[in-house]
C-alpha cells in the first residue's frame, strides 16, 4: 500500500488527510502534529456558559471551501452569522463611526462620506479625485498601501483602509502584496478604470440583485473547535493521526521519503502544511528553500476578557472598533464579542476581545503573558473609558505567527513549487506560507492539492 505522510495537524493538515483519506482509500495517511493537540491556533473556550474563541474567531463567510467542509461533516445546521452594527474607528483619542456605505474604507456614497468627521475636507477631496485617476502605472504587482495611496490619498490610507486591511495580515501595507492579498481590487481598478468607479459599480450590481446588507462572518454554535473534533472523529480509516509527534527531518531515499522522529517506512509522499519556519530544520541545506525559511513572521496577541453586565460601565455602541496606527496605544482593535456574537455568551455577561501587534512594535515579543494581559485591560479602559475588572482574561500570545506576502510573492511561490516538483517528487507545500492566511484558505488548498494527485495518477 502506498504511503502518505502529512505534516502538520491544523486545520489545513487535517482537511487534506479527511480529503485525500476519501479520495484515495488505498493509500495509507499518517498525519504528525507536535503539539499534544490537533487544531493549531484553533481553540475555543467552552466554560461555564462561553462559546469564546481565544484563537480565530471567525471566517469570511464569501469563501466557500469552509462552508462546504462544515456542511460535509455535518455541521451545517450549527452556523451562524454575525450580528451588524455600527463599526468604529479609534484615531488619537477619539472614537470615529466608519462612514455608511464604505466597503473597506472605500467610499461607495457620496452623502456619508461627506458627513464622515473622521477625514478633513481636504482628505476627502483627494480621495474623490479618483473617480478622475487612470489605473496605477505599473502592471505588475505593487503593495497594497502604494495602490490606495495612488488612488485614495495619504489621509484615506492613514484613518481608514490601513486600519481595517492591515489587521487581517498584521503587518506593513507598504510591504505587503497586493496581488497576493487583495487581487480582486486590482481587477477592479484594471475593470473599471480606478477605484471609485469600481466599488461604485460593485455597489449598483447588488443593488440591483436586491442583495441586502448582512454579516461577513460565520462562526459555529458550538465554537469553532468543532470543526477539528468533527474531522478528527471522522477521519477515514485510512488515516492514522499521531499527536506529539515532531518530524525532526525529511531525507529524500531511493522509494520516497524517510521522515525523523517517526515510522522509519519510506513515505512515497509527503504533505507539509506548516509554518515557514519549520522549514529550516528539513531543508537548511537546500538554497533554493532559502526565501520561504526566512520568510518575515508578524506577531500579535489576543486578550479575550469577560465581565459582569451590571458593573460594566461603558457603552457598547455597534460591535467594535479597530485603531489608526498613529494613536498612542500598542493596541490594534477590539470586538465586542456580546455584540457580534450573542450565542456565545451568557446573557449577564460582557466579552471584549482586544488584539495588540503593530509593525514596528515589540510589545509582544517584549512583555510576558501577565504583563500583555495587565496592558489589554489598562489600554482598553483607558480607550473605552470604563473602570470594570473583568472576572477573567484569557491570552493567547502569536509569535511570530502570520506569514508576510511581500511584493512578488506569488512569483516566489511559483518558483518554489517548481523547484520542488522536480527536485523532490511527491512533496507538497501548502498553507499559510503560500496561498492565504485564514482558515477557508487552508481548507481550499488542501482540497485543490488532492484534486491534483487525484489527476496526477
Amino acid at each position: 500500500m502506498s504511503r502518505v505522510a502529512v505534516i502538520g495537524g491544523g486545520l489545513t493538515g487535517l482537511a487534506t488527510a479527511y480529503y485525500l483519506g476519501q479520495a484515495k482509500p488505498d493509500r495509507q495517511i499518517d498525519v504528525f502534529e507536535e503539539e499534544h493537540r490537533f487544531g493549531g491556533k484553533i481553540k475555543t473556550k467552552r466554560v461555564d456558559g462561553y462559546v469564546v474563541e481565544v484563537g480565530p474567531d471567525s471566517y469570511l463567510a464569501r469563501k466557500q471551501a469552509m462552508t462546504d467542509l462544515i456542511n460535509e461533516l455535518g455541521l451545517g445546521d450549527t452556523l451562524v452569522t454575525n450580528a451588524t452594527g455600527q463599526a468604529f474607528i479609534y484615531d488619537r483619542g477619539n472614537m470615529f463611526p466608519l462612514p455608511g456605505g464604505a466597503i473597506v474604507g472605500i467610499p461607495t456614497e457620496f452623502i456619508p462620506f461627506a458627513k464622515s468627521t473622521l477625514l478633513s475636507w481636504p482628505g476627502k477631496f483627494r480621495a474623490m479625485q479618483d473617480f478622475f485617476k487612470s489605473p496605477y502605472p505599473t502592471e505588475g504587482d505593487v503593495s497594497i498601501g502604494d495602490f490606495f495611496k495612488y488612488h485614495l490619498g495619504r489621509e484615506m490610507m492613514d484613518k481608514l483602509i490601513e486600519p481595517l486591511l492591515s489587521g487581517i495580515y498584521g503587518g506593513d501595507i507598504y510591504e505587503l502584496s497586493l496581488d497576493a492579498t487583495f487581487p480582486e481590487f486590482h481587477s477592479l481598478e484594471r475593470k473599471h478604470g480606478n477605484m471609485v468607479k469600481g466599488m461604485l459599480a460593485a455597489r449598483k450590481q447588488r443593488v440591483a440583485a436586491n442583495v441586502k446588507p448582512s454579516g461577513q462572518f460565520r462562526q459555529l454554535t458550538g465554537g469553532l473547535e468543532s470543526i477539528i473534533d468533527a474531522l478528527v472523529a471522522q477521519m477515514p480509516a485510512n488515516v492514522t493521526l499521531h499527536k506529539s509527534t515532531p518530524v525532526t527531518s525529511i531525507e529524500k531515499v531511493k522509494d520516497g521519503y524517510v521522515l525523523g522522529g517517526t515510522v522509519k517506512s519510506p513515505y512515497q509522499e509527503v504533505i507539509i502544511t506548516t509554518p515557514p519556519q519549520r522549514y529550516k530544520e528539513w531543508f537548511a541545506q537546500d538554497s533554493h528553500f532559502g526565501e520561504l525559511m526566512n520568510m518575515d513572521l508578524s506577531s500579535c496577541a489576543i486578550a479575550v476578557m469577560g465581565f459582569e453586565r451590571e458593573t460594566f460601565d461603558a457603552t457598547l455602541d455597534g460591535t467594535g472598533f479597530v485603531i489608526t496606527r498613529k494613536s498612542d496605544t500598542p493596541l490594534t482593535a477590539c470586538t465586542y464579542i456580546t455584540a457580534k456574537w450573542p450565542q456565545t455568551t451568557p446573557q449577564d455577561k460582557i466579552v471584549l476581545r482586544v488584539f495588540m501587534g503593530k509593525p514596528g512594535d515589540d510589545t509582544v515579543q517584549r512583555l510576558d503573558a501577565e504583563q500583555l494581559k495587565e496592558l489589554a485591560l489598562r489600554e482598553i479602559q483607558r480607550i473605552m473609558k470604563f473602570n470594570a475588572k473583568p472576572l477573567w482574561v484569557e491570552l493567547t500570545r502569536l509569535d511570530k505567527s502570520m506569514p508576510q506576502y511581500k511584493v512578488g510573492h506569488r512569483d516566489l511561490v511559483s518558483r518554489l513549487k517548481d523547484y520542488a516538483a522536480k527536485a523532490y517528487p511527491g512533496l507538497y507545500m501548502i498553507g499559510t506560507p503560500f496561498d492565504g492566511v485564514g482558515m477557508p484558505d487552508g481548507v481550499r488548498q488542501a482540497h485543490e492539492l488532492v484534486q491534483h494527485i487525484v489527476n496526477e495518477d
